[in-house]
């Protein structure tokens, strides 16, 4: 067969697949469409509009069945948040550094080495501690800071629970820009983070207030004989130390650590924690702790140990303590 036969019988085949699909798509003589005439295309039509109809129902009331089960104001499982973990400010936003190490240069101030940025952060967390913005009545209330955590409350289904005011005069200098920064004399805030229902419980007997291994943190009794403190059952103690022996002698003496309010603790009164849409006032309370006495120019690694009857040391999942390193320098 010759090359022109060739040619002219792939394209006869090609004509004929066209034509055969164009009659696929509309066959006039027929009737149909895509190879179905109008009272099979009614057919299938009504048949998946009733199938989908259905899943759509059934989806729907999937749906609504779970819902109902769950609370608008509480998780229905958080069963891996026993204990709260312990974090502390400044922490440097993920766009510039995310990290909760202090480490600046005093001969500078708006630099990446210096510190500018933790002063700024740190007066970024002190906002909604402002007097100014604790005045509203309808979400705030005075609280006794020497009251058992508020355990027994029953709220109607809107019903909003009042956040306890925070007094950030207790600071002292920790409540004033630069928080000792400029200094060399930094503030940290300690805090727990947030889990609804819980609440700290205190020590009938101090001799279980120790950390343990994982912390190293000093017996809560050795803490408070060392700032003359003596026990308050409402009180959840925060203690900053070095952690080796080397980190403790570049912090200065232990009295070098001041601690704002001066009791050293967070009291119960602010706990249980209620939910964002229960109690959208809430702000953490704090501990400041002021380190007045640090070495220049060498890195001192830091834990703080928050005391609590069921706060457990736990590394792994952050809890009872948090660790970071401190450097200072003061060279250009």
């Amino acid at each position: 067969m010759s090359s022109d036969k060739k040619e002219k019988s792939r394209l006869d085949i090609a004509r004929e697949t066209w034509n055969d699909f164009l009659l696929f798509l509309y066959n006039k003589d027929e009737g149909t469409v895509l190879g179905r005439n109008g009272n099979s295309w009614s057919k299938i039509l009504v048949f998946y509009m009733f199938y989908y109809g259905f899943l759509a129902c059934l989806f729907a009331a999937s749906i609504s069945i779970v819902l109902s089960t769950l609370s608008d104001y509480t998780p229905k499982y958080q069963t891996r948040l026993q204990t709260p973990g312990v974090a502390i400010q400044p922490k440097t936003p993920s766009d510039i550094e995310q990290t909760s190490n202090i480490k600046y240069n005093l001969k500078n101030y708006q630099d990446n080495a210096g510190y500018q940025r933790l002063t700024l952060q740190m007066e970024k967390f002190l906002y909604p501690y402002a007097t100014v913005n604790q005045t509203d009545n309808e979400v705030f209330q005075d609280c006794i800071m020497t009251q058992p955590p508020s355990t027994n409350q029953n709220f109607e289904k809107d019903q909003i629970a009042k956040s306890c005011r925070f007094d950030i005069t207790k600071l002292g200098p920790c409540s004033v820009k630069p928080y000792g920064y400029d200094k060399g004399q930094p503030c940290i805030f300690v805090k727990v983070n947030r889990i609804i229902g819980w609440y700290p419980v205190g020590y009938t007997n101090l001799s279980r207030a120790v950390g343990n291994s994982q912390s190293d943190a000093p017996p809560l009794s050795d803490v408070l004989a060392t700032y003359g403190q003596s026990y308050q059952p409402y009180l959840m103690y925060t203690h900053c130390y070095g952690d080796e022996p080397e980190d403790k002698n570049n912090l200065g003496g232990t009295l070098d650590t001041k601690y704002f309010p001066t009791h050293m603790g967070i009291p119960f009164v602010y706990f249980p924690y209620a939910g964002k849409k229960r109690q959208p006032a809430y702000i953490n309370p704090i501990v400041a702790v002021q380190f007045t006495n640090v070495t220049k120019n060498v890195d001192i690694t830091i834990k703080c140990k928050v005391y609590a009857l069921n706060i457990r040391d736990n590394k792994e999942m952050g809890e009872g303590y948090f660790k970071f390193d401190m450097r200072i320098d003061d060279k250009e």
